[in-house]
C-alpha cells in the first residue's frame, strides 16, 4: 500500500490541528464545556415542539412502531442536518477569518483551516445524534436504516461547506457578505420542513403556489432533511430519485466550492 506523499500528510496534520484549536475555542471558559453541545439542541427542539405542537397542535407523523410519535423528535431529526448545514456556512466565514493573520506570514493550504472546522463542527453534531439515537433506541424505533443517517450528514455537510468556500472568500472582500447570509439562512429556515410536515404544502385547501410546492420539496437541505427522516424516524429505505438528486447536489456545490477557493486562495491572502 503506497504511503502518503509528505504535503498530504502535512496537510491532514493542519487540519487536525485546526479541528482542535476550534473545538477548544468553542467552549472556552466556558463552567458546562461540551454539555451546551447537547443542551442547546434539546431547548430549540423544546421551545419549537411547545410553540408548534402543544401550542398550534401540529400532528407528528407516525412512526414505524406507533411508540415515538413526538413531534419534538420530528423536529429534532431534521434540526440536526439544518445545524450542521448553516454550521457549514456561517462557521467558514469565521474559519477563514480567524487565520486572516497566519496566512499573511507564512504559507498553508487555506482549505485546512475550513477543512479543520468543519471537522469540529462534525463531531458536535455527532454528539446531537448520539442523543437523538438514544432517545429512538429506549423508545425501540430503531433499525438497520440509521446507516443512511451518516450519510445524509455527509452529502449535508459537503454541500453546506461547498457554499462555505464561496461565500467565506466573497466576505474576505466585502463584510457585508457575513450579513446577508445570515439573513438569507434566517429565510431559507421555513423554506425547508423542520417545523412543519412536507405533506402540508401539499394541502388543496391551502393557496401555495405550485413553484412553492416544488422549492420545498426539492430544495438539497430540504432533501437531506427527509434522508435522515427516512433513517431514523420512519425507518424506511430513503427513495431513490431523493437519494441521487441530494448527492448531485452535494458533489457538483462542493466541488464548484472548492475550485473556486483553491483559485482564489492566493489572492485572499491579500485582503486586509
Amino acid at each position: 500500500m503506497p504511503s502518503l506523499s509528505p504535503s498530504v500528510r502535512k496537510s491532514i496534520t493542519l487540519i487536525y490541528h485546526f479541528a482542535e484549536r476550534e473545538s477548544k475555542s468553542r467552549y472556552k471558559r466556558s463552567v458546562l464545556g461540551w454539555f451546551w453541545s447537547f443542551l442547546n439542541p434539546l431547548v430549540t427542539v423544546g421551545v419549537y415542539w411547545f410553540v408548534f405542537g402543544a401550542i398550534y397542535g401540529a400532528a407528528p407523523p407516525e412512526t414505524s412502531n406507533h411508540n415515538a410519535e413526538s413531534f419534538g423528535l420530528y423536529l429534532f431529526t431534521g434540526l440536526i442536518i439544518w445545524t450542521l448545514f448553516t454550521g457549514m456556512v456561517d462557521g467558514s466565514m469565521e474559519w477563514l477569518s480567524s487565520v486572516s493573520d497566519l496566512r499573511k506570514k507564512i504559507y498553508f493550504p487555506t482549505e485546512t483551516a475550513l477543512l479543520g472546522g468543519a471537522a469540529s463542527n462534525l463531531v458536535q453534531s455527532s454528539l446531537e445524534v448520539v442523543v437523538l439515537l438514544v432517545i429512538m433506541a429506549a423508545l425501540s424505533n430503531i433499525g438497520w436504516t440509521l446507516v443512511f443517517l451518516p450519510v445524509a450528514m455527509a452529502l449535508a455537510l459537503g454541500f453546506g461547506l461547498g457554499l462555505g468556500f464561496i461565500v467565506s472568500v466573497l466576505n474576505a472582500r466585502y463584510r457585508d457578505v457575513k450579513y446577508l447570509v445570515g439573513i438569507v439562512l434566517n429565510v431559507a429556515f421555513f423554506a425547508v420542513p423542520i417545523v412543519y410536515t412536507p405533506e402540508l404544502i401539499k394541502r388543496d385547501d391551502l393557496p401555495v403556489p405550485e413553484i412553492a410546492r416544488i422549492l420545498v420539496e426539492w430544495n438539497p437541505v430540504s432533501l437531506f432533511i427527509e434522508i435522515s427522516r427516512d433513517a431514523v424516524y420512519f425507518l424506511q429505505v430513503p427513495l431513490w430519485n431523493r437519494f441521487l438528486a441530494a448527492l448531485a447536489w452535494s458533489v457538483a456545490t462542493f466541488s464548484i466550492g472548492w475550485v473556486f477557493f483553491r483559485r482564489q486562495s492566493m489572492s485572499i491572502s491579500e485582503e486586509p
